[in-house]
């Protein structure tokens, strides 16, 4: 196997912009999966710090979305928009 042709193959990719490895997409599709879990962890930390504040009575996910139980009314939310929202009246909450 001949590493020098490997690495100049690699270095023609990269000066026309492309750069192709196999293991490229991999590592993206892990990236993004770890930040997604991030997400959900996080998600997941301040919808039980808002029912241990007693402002949400249930919260999880359902379909791909969020669902937040809150002052008797079931509302279904992206995770993005469930993560605002609850930010927003935990913060409110502590203002208070």
């Amino acid at each position: 196997m001949n590493h020098d042709g490997d690495q100049s193959n690699e270095q023609n990719d990269q000066s026309s912009g492309e750069f192709n490895s196999p293991g490229l997409d991999t590592l993206k599709n892990r990236m993004n999966l770890e930040l997604d879990t991030i997400s959900a962890n996080q998600l997941y930390a301040l919808a039980t710090e808002a029912m241990e504040k007693k402002l949400i009575s249930a919260h999880g996910y359902r379909s791909g979305q969020y669902e937040l139980l809150c002052q008797g009314e079931f509302i279904l939310l992206s995770p993005q928009e469930a993560l605002q929202y609850l930010q927003r009246l935990v913060e409110q909450a502590t203002d208070s």
